[in-house]
């Protein structure tokens, strides 16, 4: 049997660093006034669907066996720093036990104030020493590559690379579904550090962090990391996308006035294509669509 496309409603989640005015972003799930909200979840199975229970059970039905959640898919709005942090890689996944991989995240650029920073690993090779001291002494961004964020730009994040998002952004992430994080400096606020955990995990040599910038085609494979592919559409007309088994499909729009098989999509709200769904048409003059890859997804239409 077929299984239905999913239309999700995202999980916000409140950050000290986040910001109240979400902009239009994700209207279907807007947060209660005084809310800091610092990330909306789009496809965590915890995230409730439009036709009701959530996206963990619509998934398990008729697949009982199903260990893996789908690829996460989150936005990110700062109005501080967040912390300078790591996370695991495929070797202390395995070594851990309990982690199916580790976790390699994008970056997509939505939104970005003039100025606005990210710092993307190290310029020059770093010792464990000299990293936990100024992790320590606050002096841990002096040694860290930094860049200027802008609009349509895709950052590949490896696991294991030590990197902090600065304020002024709307980002969309993707990654593994790996919810480990490992903070190494937090500006003194009130939250733990990992600074053991972090250093062991930590990539010392040079940032392998790759940047690229969309080109306004009417299809572009933004980035690809070791188990998703990123893509991204201009299609105002629309374009097929039909399910083969071989995965399922995320759908993001990025910008108003995007549809469904005819029916609006807001801008920030995931819908979820099982790998044997009915194929659907999307239209929309910025659509990310996430796979597990390999890329570009045979799925869709030539667009």
């Amino acid at each position: 049997m077929r299984k239905p496309t999913s239309r999700i409603i995202p999980r916000l989640v409140e950050r000290i660093w986040g910001r109240e005015d979400l902009d239009g972003w994700a209207p279907a799930a807007q947060p209660a006034a005084g809310k800091v909200i610092g990330e909306a979840w789009l496809t965590d199975i915890a995230c409730e669907v439009e036709t009701g229970g959530t996206l963990g059970a619509v998934m398990a039905r008729g697949q009982a066996d199903r260990r893996a959640p789908p690829l996460l898919a989150k936005l990110l709005f700062t109005s501080a720093p967040l912390s300078v942090q790591v996370h695991p890689t495929d070797v202390a996944a395995l070594a851990s036990g309990t982690l199916p991989s580790g976790k390699d995240e994008a970056w997509h650029v939505l939104e970005a104030a003039p100025g606005a920073l990210v710092w993307i690993g190290f310029g020059q090779p770093v010792t464990a020493g000299t990293l936990r001291a100024a992790a320590k002494d606050g002096t841990v961004l002096s040694l860290m590559r930094q860049h200027v964020a802008r609009i349509g730009e895709t950052l590949l994040i490896p696991a294991g690379t030590v990197h902090a998002i600065g304020a002024g952004l709307v980002l969309l992430e993707v990654q593994d579904p790996i919810d480990v994080t490992y903070r190494l400096f937090d500006y003194g606020r009130p939250r733990p550090l990992q600074a053991d955990e972090a250093l062991s995990v930590a990539d010392l040599g040079v940032s392998r962090v790759v940047i690229g910038t969309a080109t306004g085609a009417a299809r572009q494979t933004l980035t690809t990391g070791p188990r998703f592919v990123l893509e991204r559409l201009a299609v105002p007309a629309g374009v097929a996308l039909a399910p083969d088994g071989s995965r399922e499909h995320i759908l993001v729009p990025l910008a108003d006035g995007a549809t469904l098989d005819g029916r609006a999509l807001a801008r920030g709200m995931a819908a979820l294509v099982p790998a044997t769904g009915d194929a659907v048409r999307i239209c929309g003059a910025a659509i990310a669509v996430l796979h597990r890859g390999p890329g570009p997804s045979p799925c869709l239409a030539a667009a």
